[in-house]
């Protein structure tokens, strides 16, 4: 008798959660919706630009509101700095001027960092769980078509380091 009772109090508990639970979606406006979705998808982007050779490693991370920066091979050495809302949306707009699906694609305008006269540089890109990355390029002489980001990213990296 007391398993009855009790099953019973939980097919009711159950449909109460579930009542509350259509009640909720069903106030959420659709535009609060797809604004949540958007801010999300924007949260979600990740701009990881690594420039390395034999003596010299850099790598700059910007994800959310903040950006990593260190020379050090190991990840050890991290500085991590909080990334103005302005700085944001400006590298926000250039990576939506990016055809990322095409990073791969996009020719290196010479090949010194193929014998060491210069870094190799990638940049990264990471949308969610979709990852684009290019070709390997002189660290100093991007492709045009990323031209304004990377230096976005190296002036960011160096205002960081001036505070």
């Amino acid at each position: 008798m007391k398993l009855i009772i009790c099953f019973a109090f939980m097919l009711i508990s159950a449909k109460e959660c579930d009542k509350n639970k259509t009640q909720m979606s069903d106030n959420m406006a659709p535009e609060t919706t797809s604004e949540l979705a958007e801010m999300r998808m924007q949260e979600q982007v990740k701009v990881a630009y690594r420039a390395s050779t034999r003596g010299f490693f850099q790598l700059i991370e910007i994800e959310g509101d903040s950006i990593m920066i260190t020379y050090d091979y190991n990840l050890k050495d991290v500085n991590k700095y909080a990334l103005p809302q302005e700085e944001k949306e400006a590298v926000s707009k250039l990576i939506s001027e990016l055809d990322v699906s095409k990073l791969a694609d996009i020719e290196a305008p010479s090949k010194t960092h193929q014998y060491d006269a210069a870094p190799a540089a990638f940049l990264k890109v990471t949308k969610g769980d979709e990852v684009y990355m290019t070709q390997s390029f002189d660290h100093g002489k991007p492709p045009k078509a990323l031209d304004g980001l990377i230096e976005k990213i190296l002036a960011l990296k160096t205002m960081f380091e001036k505070q």
